[in-house]
């Protein structure tokens, strides 16, 4: 293959990675029964979009760099943020105990003022085909995206879905735990 060839089809990576909107994300994991507040919600979301556009004048150093994730601790940290929500085996209907927090998730978003579009990603853990898990993913995202719509009235405009499968797993040391089970969400 030609140099300049291998330089252009980077370039082009970099680019596509960097108008995804997803560069490396400081990822907080509210777990089973933790609820984010409204404001936070808000923040962390607001703190993303505004790293998107500083990001969106430079390309990344890695075309891989929308693939990374680094849990913390820290709101203030954070610029996108994951939550449990529980589902039935092979099911994307939403559990009761799920939905609290979800609405504080559409708390926040009501929050942004409609500023922020936000992505709803859908995770799975590594069991099952790579091919399946993210079909579920996708469906269980629009899941979330749905009720977000129809019950707590936030405008589909502002919702993008995105079914991740088992791609960016959280935690990494153990591809089949639960806490891979989840939807995160992301300015867009």
């Amino acid at each position: 293959m030609n140099h300049r060839f291998l330089i252009r089809l980077g370039a082009i990576a970099a680019l596509c990675c960097a108008n995804w909107g997803a560069g490396a994300q400081n990822v907080i994991a509210y777990g089973e029964g933790q609820t984010p507040s409204a404001q936070d919600v808000a923040d962390i979301l607001s703190r993303g979009a505004a790293e998107q556009v500083k990001q969106r004048g430079q390309l990344p150093g890695s075309p891989f760099a929308a693939l990374t994730q680094k849990p913390v601790s820290n709101v203030s940290e954070a610029s996108a943020l994951s939550i449990p929500v529980q589902f039935g085996f092979d099911s994307a209907e939403l559990s009761p105990q799920s939905r609290a927090q979800i609405d504080a998730i559409a708390e926040g978003i009501r929050l942004t003022d409609g500023t922020v579009r936000v992505v709803v990603e859908g995770h799975t853990d590594a069991k099952g085909r790579a091919s399946y898990n993210d079909r579920l993913s996708l469906r269980r995202a629009a899941a979330v995206r749905d009720y977000l719509v129809h019950e707590r009235k936030l405008s589909a405009k502002l919702l993008l879905v995105e079914g991740k499968g088992s791609q960016r797993l959280l935690d990494k040391a153990d591809p089949f735990s639960p806490r891979n089970r989840r939807v995160q969400f992301r300015a867009g």
